[in-house]
C-alpha cells in the first residue's frame, strides 16, 4: 500500500514538473520573440540556443537560430544550422529553400542548386516550389551558367501571380546572360508592367534601351526613375544626355493624360452632387512632399461661360464655354497674362485670381501645363469642379482648386478606389475621405496658397472629374454628411493604405501620438494566429497570402500589392548610403527594431568603414528603394557572388503602404463578400463610429488630439506632413 502511495506521489510530482517545464519553455519562447522584435538578436539567439540544448523539436530552435544568425550577419554560423534543420524528418521545402539561399550567401552555387532541387521535391505549397525555382535560377547565374537557369525560371513564371514580377526580372537578367536582348526586354518589360514599383526592373530596362540606342524610350524610363528618386545620379546624368538626341521636347513623349475638352456636362442630372456648407482648397500638381509645383504656362477650357475674379470681384466676364484660353507667366516682368482664343490679352496680374465657371456644375479643364521640373508628380491634364485659382509666385505660378466638399469627394473617392470596386467599398471610402478631408482642413498650416490639402498621395490623391464615375458620385450622395466620430463626438483620426498584407499596423507603433487610437486588426473573418517566432514570421512573408484574407477576396487589386520580392543591388545601396555618409562597401543590413506586426521601424546599414542607423519608414524607404518600397513589412536575405561581401539583398515583403487604418484592398474584399460600409469601417476603426456631420458640426471643428502645449497651441501641427507616412 505504501509503495502505491509513493508511486502516486512520484507521478503527481512528475506531472507538476511537466507543467512548470512547459510554462518555462513558453516564457522562453515569448521572451526570445520579443527580443527579436526589439532588435536584441543576441538575447533572442541565447533563448533559442537554450531551447536547442533541451533537445526540443518545437518551436524548431535550429531553424530559428539559423535565421537569427543570418540577421546578425553571421553567414558562416547560419549555414550549418540550416543544414542541421533540414536533416530533420519533418523538414519541408521552405527549410531547404533557406538552406539554398544560405549556400548562395557563402558563394557556393553548386550546393545551393542541390538544396533548391531538394526543396522542389519537399515543397508542400506552390510558394515553396516557386521560391525553389527562383533559387535555381539564381544559382545558375551565380555559377556563370545562365542557360541552365532558364527552365526553372520559366517554371517559376507559371507558379503564381505573386512571384511573377521578380521571376520576370531574374529571367530578363538570365536572358541578357545568354545575349538574348529581345527576350530580356520582353521579360523586364513584363516585370515593370506587373509591378510598377520595381525600381530594379525599370533601371535594367533603361540601361538596355540606352545601350541599343532607343533614346526616347530610355529617356522615358530614366525620367520614371527620377520620379521615384530625384537624387538618382545615373538617371540624372543619362536623362540629360539623352535629351540632346531627341528631336523636339522630350516631355511630349511621356504617356501623360491629355484631354481635348471638358467631360462634365453643366446640366447633367446624374452628375449633380449634394451641396455642403464646407469649402475646400486643394493644391494642384503637388509632389511626394505635398508641395505644389510651379508652372509657367497652361491652357484652360471651362464647360460653361466663365469670368475672371480677383478678391471676389469680377475683372473680366468675356469667357465663353468651351473656348480655349491660356495663362502664361512672363519672367521679364513677373506678370501672369491671361489670353483668349485669338491670343489677345484679357487680363494681367501679379496677385491671385480665379477662373470661375457660371454653371452650378461648372468645371475647368487645365490643359498641357508646363513646369521647369518634369518628374515626381502627375503632370497630366485634369478637369476640376468649382474654381481654379492662379497664384503668382517667384518664377511662375501655382494652381489651387476651390470647391464644395461633396464635389471634391466624388473625385477623391474615384482616385482612391480602382474601377469596378463594389458599391459598399466606394461608400466606405467616401466616409473615410470626408473624415480625412475635414481633418486636413482643421490641421492645415498657413501657406502662400491658403490650401487645406494637396492632390498627391501625401494627403489624398485627386485628379478631379477625371477620377469620378457614376459609382463614386452615388457613394458620395448615399453617405452625404457621414463622418467617423470619436466617443466624445469629435472628429475621428483616420488613415488609409493600399494593402495591409494580412494585418493592419497599430497606430501606437507609428510614433505619432494622434494615431495611438488606431488598433491593429486581422484582415480576415477568422484571424490566423500571429507569428510567435522569427521562423513563423519568415514563413509568413515568404508564403502566398491565404485566400481567407479580405485583401484577397476582391480580385480587383494587383497581386504585387499583397506579396512582393525585391532584388537590391549592393552597389546601388552603397551610392545611396553615401548621400548621408561614407561607410564603404555594404556588409550587412539588419532590421534593428520591428513593430508588433513585424514592420521594420529601424534599419542598421553596416559598411566596411562604418555604419548608419535609419529610423522610420521614410528613411528606410529612401535608402532601400526611394519612392517605391511597397512597405516596411519585410525580411532581408543577403547574397554574395564570391563568398565575401554581399552583391545583392533579397527583400521578401508583404503589403503596400504604412498599414495603418483602412486597408483599401481589404475594404474591397469585404464588400465583395456582402459586408456593408458600416461593417467595413468598424473592422478597421473599432474605436470610431459613423455619424452625421451636421448635428455635430460644432464638436467636429477640433479633431480628437492630445492636448497641445501652450507653446504650440497657436500652430496646430498636421502629422501627414511628416516624412515616413
Amino acid at each position: 500500500m505504501r509503495s502505491l502511495k509513493a508511486a502516486a506521489i512520484i507521478f503527481l510530482l512528475g506531472a507538476s514538473a511537466v507543467v512548470v517545464w512547459s510554462a518555462e519553455i513558453q516564457e522562453t519562447v515569448e521572451s526570445a520573440f520579443k527580443s527579436f522584435q526589439e532588435g536584441r538578436l543576441d538575447d533572442a539567439f541565447r533563448g533559442y540556443r537554450y531551447l536547442a540544448t533541451l533537445g526540443l523539436s518545437v518551436p524548431e530552435p535550429d531553424a530559428n537560430l539559423a535565421l537569427l544568425a543570418r540577421d546578425r550577419g553571421d553567414a558562416d554560423e547560419a549555414l550549418p544550422l540550416w543544414v542541421k534543420a533540414s536533416l530533420l524528418e519533418e523538414s519541408d521545402g521552405f527549410i531547404w529553400d533557406q538552406r539554398g539561399w544560405s549556400y548562395l550567401s557563402e558563394g557556393r552555387p553548386q550546393e545551393a542548386k542541390e538544396s533548391f532541387m531538394k526543396a522542389v521535391d519537399r515543397s508542400s505549397t506552390t510558394a515553396m516550389q516557386a521560391e525553389a525555382n527562383l533559387g535555381l535560377g539564381f544559382a545558375a547565374l551565380a555559377d556563370s551558367q545562365p542557360k541552365a537557369g532558364m527552365i526553372p525560371l520559366r517554371n517559376a513564371l507559371v507558379q503564381g501571380p505573386y512571384i511573377l514580377p521578380v521571376a520576370s526580372f531574374i529571367t530578363g537578367l538570365t536572358a541578357l546572360g545568354v545575349r538574348d536582348k529581345p527576350a530580356a526586354m520582353a521579360y523586364l518589360g513584363q516585370s515593370v508592367e506587373l509591378d510598377d514599383s520595381n525600381l530594379e526592373s525599370i533601371r535594367e530596362l533603361a540601361r538596355l534601351d540606352d545601350k541599343i540606342g532607343q533614346n526616347r524610350s530610355a529617356w522615358r524610363l530614366y525620367n520614371r526613375l527620377l520620379a521615384l528618386d530625384p537624387k538618382d545620379s545615373e538617371a540624372l546624368e543619362r536623362s540629360k544626355k539623352l535629351a540632346e538626341f531627341i528631336p523636339g521636347n522630350p516631355i511630349d513623349s511621356l504617356p501623360l493624360r491629355r484631354l481635348p475638352r471638358p467631360l462634365l456636362a453643366p446640366d447633367a442630372a446624374d452628375a449633380s452632387l449634394p451641396k455642403s456648407s464646407v469649402t475646400v482648397r486643394v493644391a494642384l500638381y503637388t509632389g511626394p512632399e505635398g508641395k505644389p509645383e510651379t508652372a509657367t504656362h497652361f491652357y484652360f477650357m471651362a464647360n460653361s461661360d466663365f469670368k475672371i475674379t480677383n478678391a471676389g470681384e469680377a475683372v473680366n466676364e468675356n469667357g465663353k464655354g468651351y473656348d480655349q484660353w491660356e495663362v502664361e507667366f512672363r519672367p521679364e516682368n513677373n506678370v501672369v497674362e491671361v489670353r483668349d482664343t485669338a491670343r489677345n490679352i484679357q487680363y494681367t496680374a501679379k496677385q491671385p485670381f480665379q477662373i470661375l465657371p457660371s454653371a452650378a456644375q461648372g468645371s475647368v479643364l487645365i490643359k498641357s501645363p508646363s513646369f521647369p521640373q518634369n518628374y515626381g508628380f502627375d503632370q497630366g491634364d485634369r478637369e476640376v469642379r468649382g474654381a481654379v485659382e492662379v497664384v503668382p509666385v517667384p518664377g511662375g505660378l501655382r494652381m489651387v482648386n476651390e470647391l464644395d466638399l461633396e464635389n471634391y469627394l466624388a473625385g477623391a473617392v474615384g482616385a482612391a478606389m480602382p474601377d469596378k470596386s463594389p458599391e459598399e467599398a466606394y461608400k466606405a471610402q467616401a466616409v473615410l475621405s470626408r473624415t480625412l478631408t475635414l481633418w486636413f482642413k482643421s490641421q492645415a498650416l498657413p501657406n502662400v496658397e491658403r490650401t487645406d490639402l494637396c492632390d498627391s498621395a501625401r494627403c489624398q490623391r485627386y485628379i478631379g472629374v477625371n477620377g469620378e464615375s457614376k459609382e463614386t458620385r452615388r457613394a458620395v450622395r448615399d453617405t452625404v454628411g457621414q463622418v467617423l466620430l470619436a466617443a466624445d463626438g469629435r472628429l475621428g483620426r483616420v488613415m488609409e493604405h493600399e494593402n495591409c498584407g494580412g494585418r493592419t499596423e497599430s497606430g501606437a507603433d507609428s510614433g505619432d501620438p494622434t494615431l495611438a487610437g488606431l488598433a491593429s486588426v486581422e484582415d480576415a473573418a477568422r484571424p490566423a494566429p500571429r507569428p510567435r517566432t522569427p521562423l513563423e514570421f519568415e514563413r509568413w512573408v515568404h508564403e502566398f497570402p491565404p485566400r481567407t484574407s479580405f485583401c484577397e477576396a476582391g480580385g480587383v487589386t494587383p497581386p504585387s500589392e499583397s506579396r512582393w520580392v525585391r532584388i537590391l543591388d549592393a552597389s546601388v545601396l552603397k551610392a545611396r548610403a553615401e548621400r548621408t555618409q561614407y561607410i564603404g562597401d555594404i556588409k550587412h543590413l539588419r532590421v534593428s527594431k520591428r513593430s508588433s506586426t513585424g514592420r521594420a521601424l529601424a534599419l542598421e546599414v553596416v559598411g566596411s568603414r562604418g555604419s548608419i542607423n535609419l529610423e522610420g519608414a521614410q528613411a528606410i524607404s529612401d535608402f532601400l528603394s526611394p519612392g517605391s518600397l511597397r512597405s516596411t513589412l519585410f525580411s532581408v536575405q543577403p547574397l554574395t557572388k564570391s563568398g565575401t561581401l554581399p552583391s545583392r539583398f533579397i527583400l521578401w515583403g508583404a503589403g503596400t503602404g504604412h498599414g495603418i487604418g483602412m486597408c483599401r484592398a481589404g475594404a474591397i474584399g469585404q464588400a465583395s463578400l456582402g459586408r456593408d460600409w458600416k461593417t467595413i469601417l468598424a473592422t478597421y476603426f473599432p474605436n470610431l463610429t459613423p455619424d452625421d456631420l451636421h448635428p455635430h458640426r460644432a464638436k467636429a471643428k477640433e479633431p480628437a488630439t492630445p492636448a497641445r502645449s501652450a507653446k504650440n497651441k497657436s500652430r496646430p501641427r498636421n502629422p501627414h506632413w511628416k516624412p515616413g507616412q
